[in-house]
């Protein structure tokens, strides 16, 4: 997609992008998803964003599917665990007197935690990626709105924490480069309603008083 004969969006691109991403997704390569969706913005923004709208969602979606099953992974290893040896062995014990961690919170470890990174990165892309562009102003709540309910699920007090400076300095810039030809306009009636729905669903956040 860098090369000067595909920077105009074709049909052909949306399933390369596609197929792209999921081998993103499977090798947990955040760094080379958000290298892809930006080139993907520039070929499309101006002819068809509801592709690049199409993409962001199915990425997101399956990196969210893998890390639900992650952690169903990591939860039935301890459960088949316990069931075929209830009896913990001398090293067990010793490990989990030294590190302060249980069987759930070694495998977690193990299986779930790099897909949890994986998932908060993917969404912090993608909101850097959407950022002050009143074509994609619906996605780009979603998405944080997304954020918000990884953290709470997997109980991610420093993401969430990050998540909101993240969206008070993308409302700064907002506020700064609104001559921009694409920028979100603030004084428009649905842009405030978006915000303030997003500001709500903070507020209500069980970390957000933390």
């Amino acid at each position: 997609m860098k090369s000067k004969k595909h920077r105009t969006w074709q049909k052909i691109h949306e399933p390369i992008m596609l197929k792209y991403l999921e081998l993103c997704v499977d090798l947990r390569k955040s760094h080379l998803a958000k290298e892809g969706l930006y080139q993907y913005k520039n070929i499309c923004q101006q002819v068809n964003i509801k592709s690049l709208e199409d993409v962001v969602r199915a990425y997101l979606k399956l990196a969210e599917e893998k890390t639900e099953a992650a952690k169903e992974e990591s939860q039935q290893m301890v459960l088949d665990i316990e069931d075929l040896d209830n009896i913990q062995t001398p090293e067990s014990v010793l490990l989990s007197a030294v590190s302060g961690e249980d069987t759930q919170d070694r495998t977690d470890r193990l299986l779930l935690t790099p897909w949890v990174k994986f998932l908060w990165e993917s969404y912090r892309q993608c909101l850097d990626l959407l950022r002050n562009n009143s074509r994609v102003e619906r996605l780009y709540h979603d998405i944080a709105q997304q954020a918000f309910k990884f953290c709470l699920q997997y109980t991610r007090k420093a993401e969430f924490r990050k998540l909101c400076d993240n969206l008070r300095m993308h409302l700064g810039q907002i506020q700064r480069h609104h001559n921009q030809s694409t920028a979100i306009n603030l004084n428009n009636p649905d842009s405030q309603s978006m915000h303030l729905e997003t500001s709500l669903k903070i507020s209500n956040r069980p970390f957000s008083s933390n």
